[in-house]
């Protein structure tokens, strides 16, 4: 990236980012957007780098206006810019995408679930779920007699599968991690990791430590 560097805003981002280069929100965007595809559940929003980085698309834009015509670093700044909106649009449509599989759970906020979503995430889901609500009566529940309650039929929505497996990438040192055996057969250990470290683990033994950006998810 570092014959980029000219159409970057040289000045540091916003304070809500750590005061970070351009360079920086973009190498945590990235991040976002890789955790976010591999885990199963919704993350804690990073729209704060996404609102960043489309600041800086459009300086980036300006920038380029300043380059001669057929300066052949148009092209590739102009590809560095279309990789960066991929990346945007693909973190974005990712989320939704979650939101949309598991509307009826990430509407139930609790204390053990405590939503993860943004302003504009949380007004999707509100019309999602309206919509959809709208669809199920108009194909099916207008014409059954008595009300319909779903916590009380004993069916169980969908829901992000926090027993999966996912690869972890180790970026500090953690003692006493505990992986509990998700067969109930005592099978529990306790193993410690170093940074550089991979493992293939459950994602519920993780969790904390990708929100806490102890490991990465890969």
């Amino acid at each position: 990236m570092d014959d980029l560097t000219d159409i970057f805003d040289d000045s540091r981002v916003e304070e809500e980012v750590e005061e970070l280069t351009a360079e920086e929100v973009l190498a945590k965007l990235q991040e976002a957007w890789i955790n976010e595809k591999n885990s199963p559940e919704l993350l804690e929003p990073k729209m704060e780098i996404v609102e960043c980085m489309l600041e800086q698309i459009s300086t980036m834009n300006d920038n380029l206006e300043t380059l001669a015509k057929g300066d052949i670093r148009i092209s590739l700044h102009k590809m560095e810019l279309s990789r960066i909106r991929f990346l945007i649009n693909s973190y974005l449509r990712t989320r939704l995408d979650k939101i949309q599989n598991n509307f009826y759970f990430y509407s139930q906020g609790t204390a053990d679930n405590p939503s993860k979503l943004s302003k504009e995430e949380s007004e999707f889901l509100a019309k999602y779920q309206e919509s959809v609500g709208e669809l199920f009566h108009t194909l099916c529940l207008r014409h059954l007699p008595g009300s319909f309650d779903l916590g009380k039929t004993g069916i169980k929505p969908p829901q992000p599968n926090f027993q999966s497996a996912v690869f972890i990438k180790v970026l500090q040192d953690i003692d006493g991690l505990e992986i509990r055996d998700g067969a109930g057969a005592g099978r529990d250990e306790t193993i410690d990791l170093e940074v550089g470290e991979q493992h293939l683990v459950q994602y519920s033994s993780v969790s904390h430590l990708v929100e806490g950006g102890a490991v990465r998810l890969s």
